[in-house]
C-alpha cells in the first residue's frame, strides 16, 4: 500500500507539473520554476518534485543547464517515443501498419489542405520552397492546424524513421506542382504527384 501510495503521489506531481507549465504560457526554450518554488507552489517535498523533475529530464522533456536552471524541452522529440519504438518495432506487422497508417494520414492532410480558403501562406511557401520533400512536407503539415492531427502524425513519423532503410523524395519539379496542385485545390491531382513514389515507402 506504502508503494502505491508514494506511486500516486509521484503520477499527481508530474500532472501538476505539466498543468502548471500550460497555466503558466511556457513554451520550448523557457525556464520553468525552481525545485524549491515547484515545492511550494505544490505543496509537497523537495525530494518528490527532484523525483519527478529527473524523470521528466530523462524523457527529454525538459533540460537542466548547470548555473543556469531547467529549461522546457521539445516535448515532440522526447525520448519516450524511441523507448517505446524498442518493443513496438519488433512486430512485423505494426511496421506494415504503420507505414501505411501514416500514408492515409498523409492523404488526408493533403486534402484538408486543399481546402483551405486563404491560399496566402501556401503561395509564400511556393516563393521561398526549400527543395527536400521532408522539410516542405513539415511544413504543409503545421499548414493544418489540427495540433492532434500533427501530433499523431509526427508520431508515425518517428516511428516510420526507425524502420525505413531509405527515404524517397520527390524531386524538385515534383514539389513544385504539389504545391501548385494544393494552392489550386486540386485534391485528386495532389494525392497523385504524391502517389508517384514507391508505394512501399513513405513521402519522408
Amino acid at each position: 500500500m506504502r508503494e502505491l501510495s508514494q506511486s500516486k503521489v509521484y503520477l499527481s506531481i508530474v500532472k501538476d507539473i505539466k498543468e502548471m507549465i500550460s497555466s503558466d504560457g511556457l513554451k520550448q526554450g523557457d525556464k520553468i520554476p525552481s525545485e524549491r518554488e515547484l515545492s511550494e507552489r505544490l505543496k509537497v517535498g523537495r525530494s518528490s518534485v527532484r523525483e519527478a523533475l529527473r524523470s521528466l529530464e530523462l524523457l527529454g522533456l525538459i533540460e537542466t543547464r548547470r548555473g543556469e536552471g531547467t529549461f522546457l524541452g521539445d516535448f515532440r522529440n522526447n525520448q519516450l517515443i524511441k523507448l517505446l519504438g524498442m518493443f513496438i518495432l519488433e512486430d512485423p506487422n505494426v511496421k506494415s501498419d504503420i507505414t501505411k497508417t501514416k500514408e492515409i494520414l498523409e492523404k488526408d492532410i493533403i486534402r484538408n489542405i486543399c481546402l483551405l480558403e486563404d491560399k496566402e501562406e501556401l503561395q509564400n511557401l511556393r516563393k521561398n520552397v526549400i527543395h527536400e520533400s521532408e522539410t516542405l512536407f513539415d511544413k504543409i503539415m503545421a499548414l493544418e492546424r489540427n495540433y492532434l492531427l500533427y501530433r499523431i502524425w509526427e508520431v508515425l513519423k518517428s516511428y516510420s524513421a526507425e524502420i525505413m532503410d531509405n527515404k524517397v523524395q520527390l524531386g524538385q519539379n515534383d514539389i513544385m506542382s504539389l504545391l501548385d496542385a494544393l494552392i489550386e485545390g486540386n485534391s485528386d491531382k495532389a494525392i497523385a504527384i504524391y502517389e508517384k513514389k514507391d508505394s512501399s515507402h513513405s513521402l519522408i
